[in-house]
């Protein structure tokens, strides 16, 4: 009878203390950038204060007209004279600040994975996030950057700040890169889980959801990115898709093809990575082999590829047949995506070096990087 109660009364004890101890989030997500402000602000997943920290990286006049409440504690304002329209009108801040003991105090150790948010058309952001990445880098987390590049429609200004922004990360090597295009990313028509309408800048945020419900999903595709020698990511999504509608999940992977989040071409992908979310009913025929089974025989069939695939699947308690798949294309050919794009800013990058703006070895090597 003592021997019972001792054990009760430790096991009462170990329960107290596990619920009066802080546990420490090991994940942090960043939104850099007024367009990123906009993001995960009702998200449910950020809300597991344990699990993930929400940080805000902007410029101090991006939140001129807006109500936007920021927690100093989790939050960088930049503060210039004039609000950045180019990458390099950042640099005066970056040299007149200790850049590294302010991210220092903004991620800490504890901060394990650290995934980024931004639109890199933004002078200030296209100028602060590839140091935000080199800090990373340097602190050796496990790092992946979602980045909303701006589609041909949008200013060459625009464009040069994103092509510069992609150019540097690539060249520091500092974290695989997510594209996505901002004409496509708010042209997309599609449908939630409960199936209401999904457009605009909600699918941003729907895809972020997802790809954090996956435990270790940015430590696994970090880890990816460098066995596979990857830099850049883009997506293929097919939302709230109805299994009694489509009839099959390879039907499903068909529709993940007709609303690209990025023009690339996905024959010369190096290899992708599928997350399929499915409600617990599709267990049996969504395990990880039955997946790779079915994935592999679309690669094969109807793009007429074979190359390697990461399977994963998640499964929710809920009633319905919807299921959500997001497609990671990895390491395809950006040379032409590219080329059309410096084309586009040729005249922005000249005026810039021929100002004396930027620093003709430094344009250079993001040129080399960018363009093969």
């Amino acid at each position: 009878m003592s021997a019972n109660i001792d054990v009760k009364l430790l096991s009462g004890l170990r329960d107290q203390i596990r619920a009066i101890t802080p546990v420490l989030p090991d994940k942090a997500v960043v939104t850099v950038g007024q367009y990123a402000l906009d993001t995960l602000n009702e998200s449910e997943k950020l809300t597991e204060v344990d699990i993930y920290t929400l940080l805000r990286v902007l410029h101090r006049k991006d939140l001129q007209h807006r109500t936007v409440e920021l927690d100093p504690e989790h939050s960088l304002q930049m503060d210039t004279m004039y609000e950045p329209h180019y990458w390099f009108d950042l640099g005066s801040y970056l040299e007149g600040v200790n850049m590294e003991g302010i991210l220092g105090n903004l991620f800490y150790d504890y901060h394990k994975e650290i995934l980024s948010i931004s639109n890199i058309s933004e002078g200030a952001t296209a100028g602060i996030l590839p140091e935000i990445h080199r800090h990373f880098m340097g602190k050796e987390k496990s790092t992946l950057g979602v980045c909303v590049f701006p589609s041909m429609a949008h200013s060459g200004d625009a464009l040069y700040n994103a092509f510069s922004a992609v150019g540097r990360i690539r060249r520091d090597a500092s974290t695989p890169l997510i594209l996505v295009d901002q004409g496509k990313l708010e042209d997309y028509d599609g449908v939630h889980r409960d199936g209401d309408v999904l457009k605009g800048i909600d699918v941003l945020d729907y895809i972020i959801e997802l790809l954090l419900d996956k435990e270790g999903f940015i430590r696994d595709l970090n880890k990816l990115s460098t066995s596979y020698n990857i830099e850049l990511f883009s997506v293929l999504m097919a939302s709230g898709c109805s299994m009694d509608i489509y009839e099959s999940f390879r039907n499903i992977l068909e529709i993940t093809l007709e609303q690209p989040l990025m023009d690339f071409d996905i024959t010369t992908a190096k290899m992708i990575y599928v997350l399929v979310k499915a409600p617990l009913k599709f267990r049996d025929e969504l395990q990880k082999g039955q997946l790779e089974y079915e994935v592999s025989t679309w690669l094969q069939e109807s793009i007429g590829i074979d190359i390697p695939q990461i399977c994963e699947s998640l499964f929710v308690d809920e009633f319905g047949d919807r299921l959500d798949v997001v497609i990671l294309a990895g390491g395809y050919d950006s040379k032409e995506k590219f080329t059309i794009v410096h084309k586009r800013i040729e005249r922005f990058s000249k005026m810039n070096l021929d100002q004396g703006l930027v620093k003709t070895e430094d344009w250079e090597e993001i040129k080399k990087v960018m363009l093969g």
